[in-house]
């Protein structure tokens, strides 16, 4: 018996020590590679690994070489059952704002595998307050926008509900 213990716990501690100092910076340049071939670059960002995730701060998005925001700050947290992005102080570039909200002060996404097929979003800025979730199955992505501010930009994009409040719903 003693022997099982060990070696299940030797497992998880195993598997513990694997997740603390995986290659995060790695994963992380791996993805910006991918969205380069979609014409995404994000630069000027200083990337720091922590215990249980990434830190991003400063990064400048490009879109086929036309500057769309700056994001001041990103962190990831990666956990095996619930995993959080939470994003602040996202500023639009200057020649979109007639198109896009000027600044979006926080953006939180979160992941867990209660909800596999889910993922829920929570917004907070010039426009107001925003949550939704994005259906994996059914490639859905849907946004209310319970507490509508200064809309006038994305109000060509959203819908109005029977309650008297607006969303934004798509698929991909």
């Amino acid at each position: 018996m003693q022997m099982v213990k060990r070696i299940v716990g030797g497992f998880f501690l195993l598997i513990l020590l694997m997740w603390l100092f995986a290659p995060k910076q790695e994963l992380y340049y791996l993805l910006e590679q991918k969205l380069k071939e979609k014409d995404i670059i994000i630069s000027n960002e200083t990337v720091t690994d922590t215990w249980f995730g990434l830190n991003i701060k400063n990064a400048d998005i490009y879109a086929k070489g036309v500057k769309m925001a700056n994001i001041a700050d990103v962190q990831l947290n990666i956990f095996f059952f619930y995993n959080t992005l939470n994003i602040e102080n996202i500023n639009m570039d200057a020649s979109l704002q007639a198109m896009a909200p000027k600044a979006i002060d926080e953006l939180k996404v979160k992941y867990s595998v209660v909800d596999p097929l889910n993922v829920s979003i929570d917004g907070l800025g010039s426009f107001g307050t925003a949550s939704g979730a994005v259906a994996l199955k059914e490639k859905l992505i849907h946004i209310d926008f319970p507490v509508a501010k200064d809309i006038q930009t994305i109000k060509k994009f959203l819908k109005k509900d029977k309650t008297g409040g607006w969303y934004y719903e798509t698929n991909y």
